[in-house]
């Protein structure tokens, strides 16, 4: 809570070092209402003019000073230009003059030539306890006994897609739900998927401008304000950024300067260790990151596809320069290497004791290549290993891959220090658009044996494609209202030639919603940071789709998904875009209120936050796996049953010494179970206890 013997809050220093940030490159205002423009464009360039265009007013040509190694800056007089002015730059190189905007544009009203100047000072921000640290619900990095703030361990995050989180789509609409994420489900995160300026509406990671928000989402101020109001509910902010491609739609990066170096799967790949100009391309990149943290107040960032950065020296770097100029903020790799334990291994101590002596010199050691890689300094990271062992554990199919409690086991190693999840917007959207209810309605049907003869993969996006449409059918209420031949011919419009009975896919459907439950619940009986997908809380089955409109018509490999990108994929992938009738709005308050309390159990159990597991048993036969975790004089002991049927007297499990209390089952009725197998007697160490089938139970040791 704040501390209420803080008398003036404008007295308080923000632990972000602001002063000290080098503004690498852009067009910003300076404390005297001077602008200054700096680019970096090629060392061959002859010549290099800002052209200002002011509201109502002639353009202004400007010719800038070139300051060497292909940088070029300008600075006016207060009063010449103002806030919102739009600006370009012609470059002549060649023989050539060519205009383009900037590429630190800080401020888009579209994706083309022109960018507008924005003045970051003038947003009267409202949440000067919060970055004071003088609020114990802000999660930091440099967490202790002293400051009193949340560790990185502590999360619990609501990963969220700006454009489809809501009817509207806009950082305005969305900023009037955060209010049920944290004080309604206890979220105490929301992670924002990219909001980097791009081609049109697309899902994210496609940005062109990596400094603007993107402009249909709303303006500069409108995300302030969204994050402004998330700190006033107790809420962290982790901005996604994408540091590992350049957006291939309407970038002019190429154009501008040497920052890239060809392209890989996602698009242009950056320039950052090809040659000279590589230490530039990181400082571009590097900005763009602080630029989210001191500009917009995020308290972490999430990283994508680090891997295909193809550069652990531009990682190290990100991490040191954000480790100085805002020592609180946190970063979460999204890293792909099978949990290389180089990529969070904190620096060692004559690097750190050099970071926080000659932070300079430091961070020159780095660009020049001439520090060691073992150490790169992230604080967390995407937990890829343990998501596919718990997709398995449910899917069977998922990635070919078969149910083995004992893999699934052994991927728990150190995930109390890595972000957990059961689904993200990869497994949905990067696969086939279809949530894990759909895909687990796909298998229990067997759906992938009535589409055409394909390869597994496809087979099983076909059928998850199908899953979804019947599934849709049923929670409208559709199906049972149509009559034996109605359904049949449904069917067959959907590629399926085998009938099934609205009993045969309600049946499916609760079967798919318990084990939905039962995965949740695994991701937060393991300590540590745990993440929920937009929509999942609510056990959304709408899609989540990739789309991006494309100003060339879709790329082949997108079919590879099951389906066109584009406005279809867009309006699809809006959350509740299927509405369930009242006979299943129920289950959606279920879930709701099951994830609340998960959320709670997480907030009053340090165990399950920043505890470790003490140990794990395993009963591969039953399909039982339990964990008990630890953190000083909490201990709490969790059973799941991954199997279809009931675990009672038959079979028994060892508690840990002591006596145990059940505080959550997810078979309760509050939460759309049975409510048959709940266990309210006093648990010891030889008591058996009983589990609904895909059902997990918590209990919290009281002597």
């Amino acid at each position: 809570m704040p501390n209420n013997n803080i008398k003036n809050v404008n007295q308080l220093k923000s632990p972000c070092v602001f002063d000290t940030w080098s503004k690498y490159f852009g067009a910003y205002f300076t404390e005297e209402g001077k602008v200054v423009f700096r680019i970096f464009t090629f060392s061959d360039v002859k010549m290099v003019k800002v052209q200002v265009k002011p509201r109502n007013k002639d353009v202004i040509s400007f010719d800038m000073i070139n300051t060497g190694f292909g940088i070029w800056q300008l600075e006016l007089e207060a009063g010449i230009v103002e806030n919102y002015d739009r600006y370009r730059y012609i470059i002549e190189r060649n023989g050539e003059e060519i205009a383009v905007k900037d590429p630190c544009s800080m401020y888009q009203d579209s994706y083309f030539k022109w960018s507008r100047l924005y003045n970051h000072s003038l947003y009267d921000w409202n949440d000067k306890l919060w970055m004071c640290d003088e609020n114990d619900k802000r999660i930091s990095r440099q967490s202790n006994m002293t400051n009193k703030l949340q560790p990185v361990s502590a999360l619990r995050i609501y990963e969220m897609h700006i454009g489809t989180f809501t009817k509207e789509g806009t950082f305005k609409a969305a900023k009037e739900k955060l209010y049920h994420i944290s004080k309604e489900l206890h979220f105490n995160a929301i992670e924002i998927m990219p909001v980097e300026n791009t081609y049109s509406f697309n899902w994210g990671y496609d940005g062109v401008d990596k400094y603007a928000p993107n402009h249909t989402y709303g303006t500069p101020d409108d995300l302030k304000a969204l994050i402004d109001y998330a700190h006033s509910l107790d809420l962290n902010v982790i901005m996604d950024i994408v540091p590992n491609h350049l957006g291939p739609d309407i970038a002019e990066l190429q154009k501008t300067g040497p920052y890239i170096e060809g392209e890989n799967c996602f698009g242009y790949k950056f320039n950052y260790e090809k040659d000279e100009n590589s230490i530039y391309t990181r400082d571009f990149i590097i900005g763009a990151a602080l630029n989210w943290i001191i500009n917009y107040h995020c308290d972490g960032l999430r990283v994508d596809m680090t891997k295909f950065m193809c550069s652990d020296y531009t990682m190290k770097q990100m991490a040191a320069e954000i480790n100085y100029h805002a020592p609180d903020v946190f970063l979460i790799a999204e890293d792909g290497r099978d949990n290389d334990v180089r990529v969070t291994r904190p620096f060692d101590f004559d690097e750190t004791e050099e970071n926080e002596i000659n932070h300079e010199k430091f961070i020159n050691r780095i660009k020049n290549n001439s520090v060691s890689l073992a150490n790169l300094g992230f604080d967390s990271e995407w937990d890829f290993p343990f998501h596919k062992q718990i997709a398995a554990s449910v899917l069977g199919f998922w990635d070919c891959r078969e149910k083995n409690l004992c893999d699934f086991d052994y991927s728990l190693r150190d995930a109390q220090s890595r972000v957990k999840y059961p689904m993200s917007h990869d497994e949905i959207g990067n696969v086939d658009g279809t949530r894990l209810i759909a895909k687990i309605v796909a298998k229990e049907l067997n759906l992938n044996d009535c589409v055409c003869d394909c390869c597994h993969t496809m087979k099983c996006k076909l059928a998850a494609h199908a899953a979804h449409r019947v599934l849709e059918a049923l929670i409208k209420g559709e199906l049972e209202n149509m009559s034996d031949d109605e359904r049949i011919n449904f069917y067959k419009s959907n590629s399926l030639e085998k009938f099934f009975t609205v009993d045969d896919v309600l049946k499916a459907y609760i079967k798919a919603f318990e084990m939905q439950k039962l995965t949740t619940g695994k991701v937060y009986s393991i300590p540590g940071a745990k993440m929920i997908f937009q929509g999942d809380e609510s056990a959304d089955i709408s899609y989540f789709k990739f789309f991006r409109k494309f100003s060339t018509g879709p790329e082949p490999y997108l079919r590879e998904k099951g389906y066109e990108p584009g406005l279809e994929a867009f309006m699809d992938s809006k959350l509740f875009s299927v509405k369930p009738c009242d006979k299943y709005l129920y289950l959606n308050k279920a879930m709701e209120d099951y994830v609340s309390d998960l959320n709670m159990l997480c907030e009053k159990n340090l165990a399950l936050s920043s505890g470790h597991i003490e140990k794990t048993i395993v009963q591969e036969s039953a399909d039982i796996h339990a964990i008990y975790c630890r953190k000083i004089y909490n201990e709490i002991f969790s059973v799941s049953n991954f199997s279809d049927n009931e675990f009672n007297k038959s079979h028994g499990i060892m508690f840990p010494k002591g006596q145990w209390k059940e505080i959550l089952n997810s078979d309760n009725t509050k939460y759309g179970g049975s409510g048959k197998f709940l266990n309210e007697q006093i648990c010891e160490q030889y008591t058996y206890i009983s589990l609904a089938p895909h059902s997990i139970a918590f209990f919290e040791k009281l002597i």
